[in-house]
């Protein structure tokens, strides 16, 4: 989950020995009510997509796009780009565009 913007709901949900994982956040210094989280034994993992092998990124590719095509997730997509505008693409993720940015890789 992303830490800043879900840690007031995870902190109103959190029980005794509640483990938060987060993978993301929108920002560098999320503010959240610490003692809280402390006083119901809160962990908070930090983790990175280079800390998980191999077969479990592929599966988590594959229950996400399992998710998708039921409908029971949604995924925003900011811009598609044809392969050959590959450099645009970059361009617009190191300029921040808060959407996905996909390449459009032909058959």
């Amino acid at each position: 989950m992303a830490f800043a913007e879900n840690v007031d709901l995870d902190s109103a949900v959190a029980k005794n020995g509640t483990v938060i994982a987060a993978y993301a956040t929108g920002r560098d210094r999320p503010d959240f009510a610490f003692w809280p989280l402390l006083f119901d034994n809160v962990t908070i993992r930090l983790l990175g997509s280079d800390d998980f092998p191999p077969p479990a990124k592929q599966q988590a590719a594959a229950d996400l796009t399992a998710a998708a095509g039921e409908g029971a997730v949604s995924i925003g997509i900011g811009a598609r780009f044809p392969l050959e505008q590959v450099a645009a693409a970059h361009e617009l993720v190191d300029a921040g565009t808060r959407g996905r940015v996909l390449l459009t890789i032909p058959n």
